[in-house]
């Protein structure tokens, strides 16, 4: 078996227990500070980005800029390496040092490496594609901005970045604990990095030994993030593992592409048998997440009835809408585990059928209008699907290729008169 030194990064929840140096009810309340701090820099790093680009219609990469005096000295660039170039979005140096500034000014009780990661947060949500309906000529996020084609992003909740070159993590038999970077020196705070205890005792015996190649540093840590869910807050744990190369031939090619709507099934696969004859297979056990789907929506309009007469009235909005929210999020967990059940099942089928690639039959819009989900009125994210495949094939050491489905090819006209 050989492994991949790049590997693939994976995510552990892991709930944020009691401070070991303040009480937890102050925790709570600089965490939360924290979180509305750190929208704040992000807010106010792409406003001052847009602004900046709007004063220079006319700027091009390598055009001059005078950039402020860096605060963190580095050693000299080599002079005989050519000079980094600039990103389109903006001169180099503005990105990494104007903008920081911005972010430092704006939330001044936050870190430094916080607010760095706040700015880099934003960076790449400007150098992000355009999804895939979107209405307007641009690719990249920065365009469709500067183009109006869009609104300028903003940011509400939101997560705490933990970089990982400040975040310490530790586990034991006994206890595991985590100390990350949250306030500046100037905040005025004596204790500036939190350390906590991670509810860990109800964890399986395979989180356990990853929490220890973790913590031993056998598995890299990534950059992580703190996120609050319902009262309470999370460490979400990013760790890269290397991937294990497969060995199996690339050659023969295993292909999902979503069924027709009359199907039972939301997703087919085949793959090449012997001679010419080839495999098919219908993969994704839908019915439940239908069927619960169905029931929350009733549940919804009930309730949507309930309230519409004035019932209630005087309690303010929060008391409908702390009734909804759960509902809202219980659809998006449901169809989280419905994709990675899918993801997993043809991941093993590849496996035992040899297949060293997985070919993803991505459906365009057409496709999608009249999918078997269309046809069921079942909302699905077809984006977090191909990511979560993608996810699974890479860390599963296969290769992974996507190609389009237009709607003449996965449904043809002999297809339609009949039906």
């Amino acid at each position: 078996m050989i492994t991949d030194a790049k590997g693939v990064t994976s995510i552990l929840k892991l709930k944020i227990g009691r401070p070991l140096n303040m009480p937890a009810k102050r925790l709570a309340e600089l965490l939360e500070q924290g979180r509305r701090d750190c929208c704040r820099a992000r807010n106010a790093t792409v406003t001052h980005w847009l602004l900046w680009r709007k004063q220079r219609p006319d700027w091009k990469p390598g055009d001059p800029y005078d950039a402020p005096e860096a605060k963190i000295k580095r050693k000299p660039a080599d002079p005989a390496k050519p000079p980094p170039k600039d990103s389109p979005i903006g001169p180099r140096l503005f990105l990494s040092r104007e903008l920081y500034e911005v972010a430092t000014r704006t939330a001044v009780n936050l870190s430094a490496t916080v607010a760095s990661s706040c700015v880099q947060e934003v960076v790449d949500r400007l150098k992000s594609n355009t999804p895939y309906n979107h209405d307007g000529d641009a690719r990249w996020n920065w365009q469709a901005i500067l183009n109006a084609e869009v609104s300028l992003p903003t940011w509400r909740g939101g997560t705490i970045p933990s970089p990982k070159q400040t975040a310490t993590f530790t586990y034991n038999d006994h206890e595991c604990t985590l100390r990350f970077p949250l306030l500046s020196k100037s905040s005025g705070y004596a204790t500036i990095s939190p350390t906590v205890r991670l509810e860990v005792g109800d964890m399986s015996a395979g989180h356990r030994r990853l929490l220890q190649r973790i913590a031993s540093g056998e598995i890299r840590m990534a950059d992580s993030n703190i996120c609050e869910r319902d009262g309470k807050w999370y460490f979400n744990l990013c760790y890269t593992v290397p991937t294990v190369v497969s060995g199996l031939d690339t050659e023969r090619v295993l292909t999902v592409y979503p069924t027709l709507p009359d199907e039972k099934w939301p997703f087919v696969v085949t793959w090449p048998t012997e001679g010419t004859e080839t495999a098919r297979w219908y993969i994704g056990k839908a019915k439940p997440i239908v069927a619960d789907y169905r029931r929350v929506v009733a549940r919804r309009r009930a309730i949507r009835y309930r309230y519409s007469d004035g019932t209630g009235s005087g309690h303010g909005k929060q008391r409908w809408y702390q009734t909804i929210k759960p509902m809202a999020r219980y659809v998006v967990d449901m169809q989280a585990r419905f994709e990675k059940l899918t993801c997993s099942d043809i991941v093993k089928l590849a496996l035992r059928e040899k297949c060293g690639t997985i070919l993803y039959r991505e459906p365009t819009m057409p496709v999608r209008d009249n999918s078997w989900w269309a046809k069921q009125d079942v909302p699905f994210n077809w984006t977090s699907f191909d990511a979560r495949l993608r996810h699974a094939v890479t860390k599963a050491g296969l290769q992974y290729e996507v190609e389009r489905i237009r709607m003449g090819e996965w449904r043809p006209k002999e297809q339609k008169s009949a039906s």
